[in-house]
């Protein structure tokens, strides 16, 4: 008695068809001279019954048509006559049946079926289906929930109905439908333990993939996917019901989910399913959500992240796994959370995680702009690693010894360094023609250079290294006055992605630096533009590099008060870094700069760290040509005598061997005249000519003005001035005349504005790590060259520079907050 007044207000079962499908029963029955041949195809709980006796209750009294139901379950004998007793061409037959299993026999009979009309499907039903089958019935529940519903079911008939039983018609009280999913949830898990074993064990694996099949349930599993799609728990094909995924997730012991992933490993694993199995301590576990982290790294970080910290609470190696989340943080540009994730297992990482932590902290270090740091990490321990040893022998090239080089090359030449895989064979490359660059034979340097390049483009490589191959052969080719050549290495190295989405900065900002140096203004404010509009903050290697591309910019088209403004702005990032062999260029442009406004000091340990480092790899003339140029302007600039001298004297020494040095050379020896007479021009023309075709055009023009204003005869010095201009417009900062611009870049980059826009709302470091998806350390270390960049010297000062430059958000406050 109880029950039945708990259930008088239910509503009554609710049949539900697709439209499709009826619509194809009504053509059937409106044809009254032709026997009625239907056949009805649906899974478990499809409305199969109900929709035959509907057929049935429209059907006149016909002795030869026959209802069948449950035809999956019928005999061969059993199939055949119903087979056979359709040559009668007055028998009808409605048979129904599930999509599993059938046998040939079966198979045939529904083939001869579908002759007089199509095959009904039932099984799935929109929102349409059921907003219909509710107004027929009288019944009312919102469209929403409706939708919900259906999306939470998959359409899946059977699974519809419980839920909308579940839900009830009326106002909905639970607008998750939390309660309904629990619901029908203990139905579903229900109808699992009914299955046979092998067949729930498939539903559970499909379940507890993402919406692709796991590669394990492969053909052999083909016959129970189809029961599990004939029992309404599975979609066609064997994709996952979301509410049987979520109550597999939910109602499975832990114990048994472990054991489904240790005997088939799936990929991918659903993101819930496996966030919720992190913290069980279980190795098997670990492998597998570690083994997911991997596949989602190259796709979706911070679900990679995720999985990565689920593995590490369900017992994985730390070193194992900060070693993967900092090949993570390098490949997104985040050098300082990569260094700090190696860090804390550096010591204790051993075998290929050892290998793998020295690379990425030496890598680290090289971008810091601190190459000896990386140099010494290489060199911490040793290593059978050639890849490992080639990168250290980089760093320490770069710092003026040669010698890891060399007993890199020795190991090369005695055939015992390894299979020669692609990146393999790059490393031997770039090291054969840094060895070569030593020597008078630039040539053959060069092309090494040229070669390791391209291979290491060929190898797809993508993690950290020290400097990259297409950069080093860039350098090798400005070092020998083929500024083209350069260009072109770096614009191939782009297009072909070398290094991966960390190194396209970097990349671009070199072919920056060659671009303005070709007579290019354009196309070097084009690629600082692409950098600045990157969410990947820049190093401070390639701050220095940028840098020097504004420096050089503006030396050449901007105004003097435009470069000591500049000049203001960047002067103290020269301190933060270590000079080098690679920053060579780059350190050139403050080395030129500084005289300009009194402040060779700044850059005079720059200068005598690059002297150490040539003199360490004997001064040759390849690497230490274009150091005297530089060291000659410096000193012209500051009328510093001995300093001239010396530089001329070294390029003289130099030129012996190098045909840039040889140019430069001369050039130096006519900008120490003192008149120039009337028989001179052509010399100097020529001689400014030769500068512009080593990619020297700026100079060449600034000898011929320089030129222009000692000589005692009016028309050759109009003369060198118009063939100046003809060279180059701009011969000197104080002329200013063209149109191209670096507009933002001077002050902050894209990156940098977005962290002053938060500085200015009041975030913490965390909090601007957290909306940015960088690390605290991260943003800390953007502030703080912001603070440098604008030099602000209190938290005061940077908050009005920064609303100057940035704005104000509405509602922005100077909040303070724990850093």
């Amino acid at each position: 008695m109880a029950l039945a007044a708990l259930s008088a207000d239910l509503p009554p079962a609710l049949p539900l068809w697709p439209q499709l499908a009826l619509s194809h029963v009504e053509t059937a029955l409106s044809e009254p001279d032709r026997p009625l041949r239907l056949v009805v195809i649906g899974p478990a709980g499809s409305d199969k019954s109900p929709l035959l006796a509907q057929i049935a209750d429209r059907l006149p009294t016909l002795p030869h048509t026959r209802i069948i139901d449950d035809g999956h379950l019928l005999s061969d004998d059993e199939a055949h006559a119903l087979n056979t007793s359709l040559d009668d061409p007055r028998a009808g037959l409605v048979l129904a049946c599930r999509p599993w299993p059938w046998t040939p026999t079966l198979t045939a009979l529904i083939r001869r079926i579908e002759q007089s009309h199509p095959a009904l499907a039932l099984g799935q039903v929109d929102t349409e289906d059921v907003l219909r089958a509710l107004s027929a019935a009288g019944r009312s529940i919102d469209t929403g929930c409706v939708g919900a519903i259906v999306q939470m079911a998959a359409s899946v008939t059977w699974l519809v109905k419980e839920a909308l039983a579940a839900h009830g018609d009326g106002f909905c009280h639970d607008p998750s439908h939390e309660r309904v999913a629990r619901a029908v949830g203990e139905v579903i898990a229900l109808r699992l333990d009914t299955l046979d074993r092998e067949t729930a064990r498939i539903v559970r694996l499909a379940s507890l993939a993402g919406d692709d099949l796991p590669p394990i349930i492969d053909g052999a599993a083909t016959e129970s996917l189809a029961r599990g799609h004939a029992e309404g728990l599975l979609l066609r094909g064997g994709r996952p019901v979301p509410i049987v995924r979520t109550t597999v997730a939910r109602m499975t012991p832990v114990a048994e989910l472990i054991d489904l992933l240790d005997t088939a490993p799936l990929s991918p694993l659903d993101p819930e399913i496996a966030t919720s199995l992190g913290g069980h301590l279980d190795p098997r576990l670990a492998l597998a959500l570690r083994c997911q982290a991997d596949e989602a790294a190259g796709y979706d970080p911070l679900r990679a992240t995720e999985l990565y910290d689920a593995a590490l609470a369900a017992g994985d190696d730390a070193p194992l796994i900060a070693i993967r989340k900092a090949r993570m943080a390098w490949h997104r540009g985040d050098v300082d959370e990569a260094a700090s994730l190696v860090d804390t297992i550096v010591r204790g990482a051993t075998g290929d995680e050892g290998d793998e932590a020295l690379r990425i902290l030496g890598s680290a270090w090289s971008a810091r702009g601190l190459l000896r740091a990386s140099a010494a990490t290489y060199r911490a321990q040793p290593t059978t690693d050639f890849v490992l040893r080639a990168q250290g022998a980089l760093s320490a090239f770069g710092t003026g010894d040669a010698r890891p080089m060399h007993d890199t090359l020795g190991i090369v030449d005695s055939g015992v360094s390894g299979i020669p895989t692609t990146l393999h064979v790059a490393y031997v490359k770039l090291l054969r023609g840094l060895a070569a660059s030593l020597a008078a034979a630039t040539g053959t340097a060069f092309n090494e250079l040229i070669r390791a390049s391209a291979t290491y483009g060929d190898s797809n490589e993508h993690g950290p290294v020290p400097e990259l191959p297409a950069v080093i052969a860039a350098i090798g080719a400005i070092n020998i006055g083929e500024l083209d050549t350069a260009g072109n290495l770096l614009a191939d190295a782009l297009m072909e992605e070398h290094g991966g989405p960390w190194a396209r900065s970097r990349l671009l900002l070199w072919a920056a630096w060659v671009a303005v140096h070709r007579q290019h203004p354009e196309e070097s404010a084009a690629r600082l533009a692409d950098v600045d509009a990157s969410a990947l903050p820049l190093s401070s290697r390639e701050v220095l590099v940028r840098d020097s591309v504004m420096l050089a910019h503006v030396r050449r088209y901007g105004s003097l008060d435009e470069l000591r403004a500049l000049w203001e702005r960047v002067r103290d990032d020269v301190r933060h870094v270590e000079p080098d062999l690679y920053l060579l260029h780059p350190l050139r442009e403050f080395i030129e700069t500084a005289p300009l406004f009194d402040d060779s000091e700044r850059v005079l340990p720059a200068i005598e760290a690059l002297t150490d480092i040539l003199r360490g790899l004997g001064d040759p003339s390849m690497w230490s040509t274009p150091f005297h140029w530089s060291t000659y302007h410096r000193a012209l600039l500051a009328r510093d005598a001995h300093g001239q001298a010396h530089a001329a004297r070294a390029l003289s020494a130099a030129a012996r061997g190098s045909r840039l040095a040889a140019t430069l050379s001369v050039a130096v020896g006519e900008w120490s005249r003192s008149r120039v007479d009337d028989g001179d021009i052509d010399r100097i023309e020529q001689i400014a000519s030769r500068l512009a075709e080593v990619g020297l055009a700026w100079e060449g023009a600034r000898l011929a003005i320089s030129l222009s204003e000692r000589s005692r005869d009016r028309r050759a010095g109009t003369r060198l001035g118009t063939f100046a201009r003809a060279l180059h417009p701009n011969a000197g900062p104080g002329v200013s005349g063209n149109d191209v611009a670096l507009g933002d870049s001077g002050l902050l980059s894209a990156r940098e504005r977005e962290v002053a826009g938060l500085v200015l709302s009041g975030m913490t470091y965390a909090e601007i790590g957290e909306a940015i998806f960088i690390s605290p350390r991260t943003a800390e270390h953007h502030i703080a060259r912001i603070r440098r960049r604008l030099g602000a010297t209190s938290r005061t000062d940077l908050i009005a520079k920064l609303q100057a430059i940035v704005g104000t958000d509405d509602g922005a406050t100077d909040a303070g907050g724990s850093r």
